[in-house]
């Protein structure tokens, strides 16, 4: 474009305008190029924006704690290496996300850390979080309980935040992971979802009660929930430094627990990616194999 106007200016000076009379061409010019070359910030979007379209990547939702940050950070890397290995999902490195400012609807999963330090949510985000819901992603709120507190449940601070984040969203009906939900199945075999820490409840979107013929029921956005809500600090069993080195240790359980961590995190992923595809029944005969038929999920 630049050597387009060069070409053009040249053009008229060799036709004889004078360099009075190229006054308001030049000025022209210089309007034209500060008008398509001000503004840096919508340059840095397009080019997140950009990263999001060509490669599908792990996000977190930024919270403005550098601390809180740092560790989702290096939690999704460190989950992003265990994909790489296992799977045929290669992920990029992950993003942090602003939910008033990106668009999140280029990543299929957020991670989404609590923290009592976490300011409320403007209109603008709710409505954008809301929508990203609604249209088929899904978003892995972890209360990180023991990590705020020394309690869990309602009384917990990370619980009682989430519900001051989320108060103006419209969430589904919540139900305990059942055993023989998909999210136990996609991947590895799972009956428990521990993090950095054990014992916590996971939750997901409630399912409707499927009909008398036991077929699953349809639903909309493949059938993954919009939500996830647990409390085990799933980032921390998952961080690893610029060394390759795990940062935190998991308790009680340690490396046989973080390996379980990364199983779910595996299972997760896939979950978001793929839906509710290990409901069809061409998968009964396998999953009966593995399970035994009077057993329960190992």
């Amino acid at each position: 474009m630049l050597l387009l106007l060069l070409d053009a200016l040249v053009s008229l000076w060799l036709r004889g305008f004078t360099p009075g009379r190229l006054r308001w061409p030049l000025a022209a010019s210089a309007l034209f190029l500060a008008l398509n070359f001000s503004p840096p910030q919508a340059c840095a979007d397009d080019a997140t924006n950009m990263k999001a379209a060509l490669d599908t990547r792990l996000a977190y939702v930024k919270t403005g704690l550098a601390d809180v940050d740092s560790v989702s950070q290096a939690g999704l890397t460190g989950l992003g290496f265990m994909l790489k290995a296992r799977t045929s999902y290669e992920p990029m490195e992950p993003l942090g996300l602003d939910p008033e400012q990106d668009d999140l609807s280029l990543y299929p999963l957020l991670y989404w850390p609590i923290d009592p330090r976490e300011k409320s949510l403007s209109p603008k985000a709710l409505a954008r979080i809301g929508d990203y819901m609604r249209n088929g992603g899904t978003i892995l709120f972890d209360t990180r309980d023991l990590t705020v507190g020394a309690v869990r449940g309602d009384a917990s601070p990370g619980q009682q935040t989430l519900r001051r984040l989320t108060a103006g969203l419209d969430l589904p009906p919540l139900e305990q992971v059942p055993a023989d939900h998909v999210l136990t199945k996609t991947f590895y075999i799972l009956r428990d979802f521990p993090g950095r820490w054990i014992g916590g409840q996971l939750w997901v979107e409630a399912l409707p009660p499927p009909p008398k013929n036991g077929a699953a029921p349809a639903r909309g956005g493949d059938g993954v929930s919009p939500v996830v809500i647990g409390g085990n600090d799933w980032a921390a069993a998952w961080a690893v430094d610029a060394n390759g080195r795990f940062m935190f240790a998991p308790s009680p359980g340690g490396e046989v627990q973080r390996e379980m961590a990364f199983r779910f995190g595996v299972n997760l992923v896939m979950y978001a990616l793929t839906g509710n595809y290990k409901t069809d029944v061409v998968h009964a005969p396998a999953l009966l194999q593995r399970l035994g038929s009077d057993r329960g999920p190992q």
